[in-house]
């Protein structure tokens, strides 16, 4: 269908506006015509049925304008339709683009004859969505309430934690021919204005003509598309998104998403748990220092098992190398082909575990964790020691409470095992400096993504790598940009 003409306005002729509208959508069964009185004058009630409470039409619009065409609503004035319909959003339209837009947000189009003009009245339907547990950020002491793929009521429990006049909000319309609606909030005096109007011109330069998922929005945002590590922090949980915003970070709520996007972000961020600061400090501390050593497990742990049966067997002690030297006697394959094989098929399983129905996923993890793990070591096609590193390397991977830094986690372990597989120790070395270049160069609009250790912080260090007690070490709550 070609794009529709934005100057056509309307005539004064009831039965060509009707038709001006009626055409613009094809003439479709799903606009619904309603023909009235008002005032001695001809009118009709245009709306898209599937989008449009037939109650609140009935008993908010048609109801009332019934009523003055038989008298009963005493000292109106002729033609003051705002004085009659109990609707607080009403707006007058004088274009057709605008009027069909409105329709599609569930509005109802009230036209009179003699009139080159609409009135817009709100009578959209809504569905009710339940608040129900977060799925993928579950907690043990934390509140269970989730988001939903509202985004205005996403919204209304954000407000509901955090009540506070500088809470802004901001809305926005994307997509020209599929209006989706996304919602900007900050705090106004914590947050970085600078950091805000440049997000909000990164919305506005969008000009897809349909919105197919909201990543389509969100890729549009980061500052490097080619960097493995995620720049976007992703929440489902009402109380870490009200934390954020309150450490004057900004949220971006999208109508079809259950998570809340959080920016700008830094790399310490993606291993805080909501669960850290429901418990004693002792205990947050504990469980963030071994998500910290988790990540250097899951990118380190396959690539120094090459380098040391690949190139540094001398560095193990005799008896420890008698037992390697038995278990890979009559594996076929070199170390570096039995990590890329074990690793593919625990991706595989993973995978399709997360497509299939969950009454199919657990008996696919059985199978997969328990048969094709035995039957491989039995057809010495992987060594026992391989299926211990790989397996150890999944589990500590799957404790970061981040999905996009467990991508990211296992997708950098890769290069990192090609290279120990020909240098040794100095390829893992090289491929840690090169990283660490890496994680030091990146920026999250502006905001250092190494953050605190680039630019370098010591002040800071204690509070990103461990939970302490704020009592001791908290302080007086101060003013802080993220800059």
């Amino acid at each position: 269908m070609g794009q529709k003409q934005d100057t056509i306005g309307f005539a004064t002729e009831l039965e060509t506006n009707i038709r001006l509208l009626n055409e613009h959508f094809n003439a479709s069964d799903d606009v619904g015509i309603r023909a009235f009185h008002f005032h001695g004058m001809k009118g009709s009630l245009l709306y898209l049925i599937t989008v449009t409470d037939k109650d609140k039409l009935q008993t908010d619009i048609l109801k009332p304008l019934l009523q003055a065409k038989d008298g009963r609503l005493e000292g109106q004035q002729e033609g003051q339709l705002e004085d009659i319909l109990p609707i607080l959003d009403l707006e007058r339209v004088t274009d057709l683009p605008t009027a069909a837009a409105g329709m599609l947000q569930g509005r109802c189009a009230i036209l009179l004859d003699g009139r080159a003009e609409l009135l817009m009245a709100d009578a959209s339907s809504s569905v009710v969505h339940s608040i129900a547990e977060s799925k993928n950020e579950q907690t043990i002491r934390g509140s269970h309430e989730g988001f939903n793929d509202d985004a205005s009521v996403n919204a209304q429990l954000i407000h509901r934690r955090l009540k506070n006049a500088n809470l802004t909000e901001r809305h926005f319309t994307l997509g020209s021919s599929s209006p989706t609606r996304v919602t900007l909030l900050y705090m106004c005096d914590l947050a970085d204005m600078t950091i805000v109007n440049e997000i909000i011109a990164n919305l506005l330069t969008n000009q897809a003509q349909f919105i197919k998922s909201p990543g389509q929005i969100l890729e549009r945002l980061e500052s490097s598309h080619f960097s493995l590590f995620p720049q976007m922090l992703f929440s489902e949980r009402p109380d870490s998104t009200a934390a954020h915003l309150m450490e004057g970070r900004i949220v971006l709520l999208i109508d079809g998403s259950a998570f809340a996007t959080i920016l700008p972000v830094t790399f310490f961020m993606f291993f805080q748990a909501a669960d850290d600061f429901n418990v004693r400090w002792w205990n947050g501390t504990f469980f963030r220092f071994l998500r910290l050593i988790s990540v250097v497990i899951g990118i380190a742990l396959p690539s120094v098992y090459i380098a040391i049966v690949s190139n540094h067997f001398d560095i193990l002690p005799i008896d420890l190398v008698f037992s390697l030297k038995a278990s890979l006697e009559n594996i076929p394959f070199n170390p570096l082909m039995e990590a890329m094989f074990m690793i593919t098929v625990l991706e595989l399983l993973r995978e399709a575990a997360i497509r299939l129905p969950k009454s199919i996923a657990s008996t696919l993890s059985i199978v997969g964790g328990l048969v094709i793990g035995s039957e491989v070591v039995n057809a010495n096609l992987v060594s026992t020691t391989m299926i211990v590193v790989i397996s150890l390397t999944a589990v500590a991977s799957f404790s970061v409470p981040s999905h996009e830094m467990r991508l990211a986690i296992r997708l950098i372990s890769f290069p990192i095992m090609i290279a120990s597989a020909l240098l040794g120790f100095v390829g893992i070395a090289f491929s840690f400096s090169l990283l660490f270049m890496h994680l030091s160069k990146l920026e999250s609009f502006g905001v250092p993504y190494f953050y605190p250790f680039m630019p370098f912080k010591p002040s800071r260090i204690l509070t990103a790598l461990i939970q302490l007690p704020k009592r001791i070490f908290g302080g007086k709550a101060s003013k802080r940009r993220l800059s």
